[in-house]
This record gives structure tokens, sequence and C-alpha cells, in this order.
């Protein structure tokens, strides 16, 4: 599950009024300092939900209407209760036979969540949050590794160093946990993409998960080539 200390809880009305952008540019912008006030539960929630819309792609298309905060965890809700095993839309792979670094990636995607950042943070540490997804049948216990960031503004990746993260409590099957870790961030470019994540992706290039029954899913990105 998040990890992240509950907030106080947004007025319902803001819940009524305020709309996640229907352009993914914009999510980290308008949503930071709400999310950050939502409690514990509807943060997972809204997480998936976002997840959802991203890996569908609807809002990418332009196929989604406006939906407030108080909308989308309604249906995420119902969706999660008409698909308690998929919550967040994952297709399943159309090829059975997959290396074994492609199949954890599948089975352990990371998304960047939105951040609230500042015109001071270029030269400074910046919060960066991820959300870590577990497709896997065993809970997530912890992890240390590296993530590597994509994207269209960048040359080359941007990777992360994670240390040691334990969940608490561990992220079960089809739950979500969160990474949170200060960056320097002195690239520019590195700092616009973090705040306009339509063409990112994050994965896990090289780590350890380790898994509640002891067991460890390993990560090596030369075992993709």
């Amino acid at each position: 599950m998040l990890t992240v200390a509950s907030g106080c809880s947004s007025p319902q009305t803001d819940l009524d009024k305020k709309t996640i952008p229907t352009n993914s540019d914009q999510w980290q912008k308008n949503l930071g300092t709400t999310f950050e006030q939502l409690p514990k539960a509807d943060q997972q929630v809204l997480s998936r939900y976002m997840l959802r819309m991203k890996l569908s792609g609807a809002y990418e298309s332009g196929a989604m209407p406006r939906t407030t905060i108080k909308q989308a965890l309604v249906q995420q809700r119902e969706y999660e209760r008409l698909h308690p095993n998929n919550p967040t839309g994952k297709k399943s792979p159309l090829v059975t036979s997959q290396p074994a670094n492609s199949a954890n990636i599948q089975s352990y995607p990371i998304a960047l969540l939105p951040v609230k950042t500042s015109d001071n943070d270029s030269l400074n540490q910046v919060k960066l949050q991820f959300m870590l997804s577990n497709h896997g049948p065993v809970a997530i216990q912890s992890f240390k590794g590296t993530l590597t960031m994509q994207d269209a503004k960048l040359t080359q990746g941007k990777s992360f160093n994670i240390p040691l993260t334990q969940f608490e409590p561990p992220i079960q099957p089809e739950q979500s946990g969160k990474i949170i870790i200060e960056s320097s961030i002195e690239d520019i470019n590195v700092m616009r993409a973090i705040k306009n994540t339509k063409d990112m992706t994050i994965m896990i290039s090289e780590g350890v998960l380790t898994l509640e029954d002891g067991q460890t899913v390993e990560f090596d990105e030369s075992l993709m080539k």
C-alpha cells in the first residue's frame, strides 16, 4: 500500500469541483497539492485511476471528458469491484515466452506520481515519488536498485539510485506502494521531463525486490539484450 503519511482530507466541495486535466501533461502541475491532502486510501485509488488512464491512452486521445476527483474515485472503485485482479487495466502480454527481465518489468511496473516543484528546485533537492505496482502473486517486502527514466526531451536516460526501501505494510498483489527519494536535478531538460510526463517511461533497470516469502526478484537491463 502507499507508504506516505496521510494528510488532512480535502473538503468535500474541493473533490466535487477539482478536475483532473484531460491533458496528462498537466497532472503534476495541477494535482500535486490536492493529491498530498487526500487520505491515504484515496491517494491509492486515485493513483491507480491515473495509471489506468495513462495505460489506456484515453486522455492523450481526447476520448475522456473532464472528470472531478470525486468522480474519478467513484469510477475507479467501481472498476476495481468489477476487475479485482486488474485494478489498473494492465493488458496481458501477447507474447507468452519472454525474457525473464522483460516479464519482471511487466509484473512490477513503476510510474512517476504527481509532484510539486518550484522555480527554485532546479539546483536543489527535488522530492520524487514513484508508484510501484505489484502484479505478481506475492507481497513485496522491500526494494533496492536503480530506476531509469526515458523521455523524448532527453538525449539519454536519467538514472535514480534507490536505497533499500522497506514497505510497511508489504505491497500486496494488485496493490501499489510509494518510493520517495530526494534527488539533485541540475539538468533543465530533466526538470522539464518530470513536470511533463506524457512521453515518459520509467523502468527498474537493475535491482532486487524482496518478497514476503523470502524470494527475490532480480532486475538486470543487460538481460533485455
